[in-house]
């Protein structure tokens, strides 16, 4: 099975939360969008606990600063959509049909009252209606047994309390174990036609374990940290070994090793004084913020080996490295709104394979930082993407502060770009030329506002040609001629001598040229369209801030 879906109502810092979920999840969002409660609420309910877990009044939500106003129920809905061999008769009373498959709904509540905090976990149907309670409470061991949430952070955050290891002897008949899995693994590579020296191997197995160990802490409720002595720490050879590896595991005829990868992780697990996976399991796997201790290349060949595991994975992360790894499909923004957490992804339907295409070069390879923007200021050449940004940054508006990114899309199309916004939640403006080419653009972007959406809020278009023309007439055709090596009274159109002052320098260094004199002559000189773009762009940001 796979867990598909999880809706959260009043639990912790989350008001409402409805959050779509697929086999491999990349998290992003601002500071305080409820990282922290949607882990625990995942960690809490579906850890591989002998008891299910009782809510407490903590637990329950209340809005910033009005501790006073705590609700009295919170509730927590996890959908799970069955695969090709889930057939066991421990589940086989709650399954739900639908068209596209089988699929298990279970539902926890908990009510407070000045008695205290009443808990219930009954399975439900597709309407939300509750199934017979015979066989529940088996079912639901099962699941936290079978599919329970196993939680990786920086092994730095775990609690440094008293550590809680394993016996002398469980340990080393665990560790036994692992040493079997690794032979195992080598013996399958070594036959493998790209063979590997000892050395390599040996390196890459022992930056795995040292990964997985260390650098990620597998954490449980009740489970404590463990320091390692930096003498043990493999340097740079051993990630790049490990790199090889992962490209070895990852190739033809790899489901064994992923096999072998994945009990391998399971056994460290168990060395770690955790409770052992039984045979079958199908954890998923919560890694929080994996960049915190990486460098951009060990983050890379860290993400390739989990992502080698035959798991369900669900990433925290604030790293464009990272998003420029995975799938657009694979990232989901998370924007806290006033009365709820909106998640917002592209969906199963959301972009055409070539839209995908060029979205994922545009954005997701060359600027993946514009994931966690808040407003996409879309311009059509790099021009533009020079003079905007100092423009605004003179006028006291800082861009990067506010989430306002300025992308140029002429290389990719302006409707893909809208369209992508548009479903992962990025608010936008566009501002186009007035030519025939500027036209079009415009009319594109209009088809893509909503009903109750201003064109004014979103569109900006320069009563001239191009942005060349627009700056000449707006009080900078002294630097136009000064570059173009003409003097102000010459008997020339303004077309020409733009033209001669763009062969004598560029596009782009005309447009630093102006805005070195716009910054002479003080903020009074900036075009009132282009100050009036700026304090629309930063109201669309703003509306999309926490």
């Amino acid at each position: 099975m796979i867990l598909e879906h999880i809706d959260i109502t009043g639990f912790r810092g989350i008001n409402q939360l409805s959050l779509p979920l697929t086999e491999t999840n990349l998290l992003i969002g601002e500071n305080a969008w409820g990282k922290s409660s949607l882990l625990d609420a995942l960690t809490l309910i579906l850890a591989p606990a002998a008891e299910p877990y009782q809510f407490t009044e903590k637990d329950f939500h209340f809005p910033p600063g009005e501790l006073d106003a705590r609700l009295r129920q919170l509730q927590l809905v996890f959908r799970f959509r069955a695969q090709e061999d889930d057939d066991l008769a421990v589940l086989q009373p709650f399954w739900q049909r639908e068209e596209h498959g089988r699929f298990i709904r279970f539902s926890t509540r908990a009510r407070r009252n000045e008695r205290g905090v009443k808990t219930t976990w009954r399975f439900i149907d597709q309407h939300g209606d509750v199934l017979p309670m015979e066989g529940t409470e088996a079912a639901l061991a099962h699941l936290r047994a079978y599919y329970p949430v196993l939680r990786l952070r920086d092994a730095r955050f775990g609690r440094r309390g008293r550590h809680s290891e394993p016996d002398g002897e469980r340990r080393a008949s665990t560790l036994s174990e692992l040493t079997q899995e690794v032979e195992k693994l080598t013996r399958d590579l070594v036959i493998r036609p790209q063979t590997l020296s000892d050395e390599l191997l040996r390196q890459g197995l022992h930056t795995m374990q040292q990964l997985l160990e260390h650098y990620f802490l597998v954490q449980q409720p009740g489970s404590s940290a463990a320091r390692m002595a930096p003498e043990r720490r493999d340097g740079s050879q051993g990630w790049r070994s490990l790199d090889k590896l992962n490209h070895l595991i990852a190739g033809t005829e790899s489901r064994s090793r992923q096999v072998i990868l994945l009990r391998m992780f399971s056994l460290l697990i168990q060395a770690h004084g955790n409770e052992a996976l039984p045979a079958g399991a199908h954890p998923l796997l919560l890694v929080e913020d994996p960049e915190t201790r990486l460098h951009p290349i060990m983050l890379s060949v860290a993400w390739n080996l989990l992502d080698l595991m035959p798991l369900q994975k669900v990433t925290t992360t604030n790293s464009g490295e990272l998003l420029s790894q995975v799938p657009l499909e694979n990232i989901c923004r998370l924007v806290r709104e006033p009365t709820r957490v909106a998640a917002w992804r592209i969906g199963p339907e959301g972009l055409s394979a070539e839209e995908s295409r060029r979205i994922g070069f545009h954005i997701r390879v060359n600027r993946p930082s514009a994931l966690f923007a808040r407003c996409w200021l879309l311009v059509e050449g790099e021009t533009e993407v020079w003079i905007i940004n100092e423009l605004a940054r003179q006028r006291g508006y800082h861009f990067a502060a506010e989430g306002v990114k300025v992308i140029e899309f002429a290389q990719s199309g302006l409707k893909p770009l809208l369209k992508f916004a548009r479903r992962m939640g990025i608010a936008w403006h566009v501002l186009t030329d007035g030519d025939e080419a500027g036209n079009k653009y415009a009319a594109g972007a209009r088809s893509q506002l909503q009903a109750h959406e201003q064109e004014g809020d979103h569109l900006t278009q320069f009563p001239a040609p191009d942005i060349e023309h627009f700056l000449y007439k707006q009080g900078f055709r002294d630097v136009y001629h000064e570059v173009a090596h003409l003097p102000l009274n010459v008997p020339m159109n303004a077309r020409r001598i733009i033209s001669k002052a763009i062969q004598h320098s560029s596009k782009p260094e005309l447009a630093i040229a102006v805005a070195m004199a716009a910054a002479e002559r003080g903020p009074e000189a900036i075009p009132p369209l282009l100050d009036q773009l700026f304090a629309r762009v930063m109201w669309l940001a703003r509306g999309r801030a926490d």
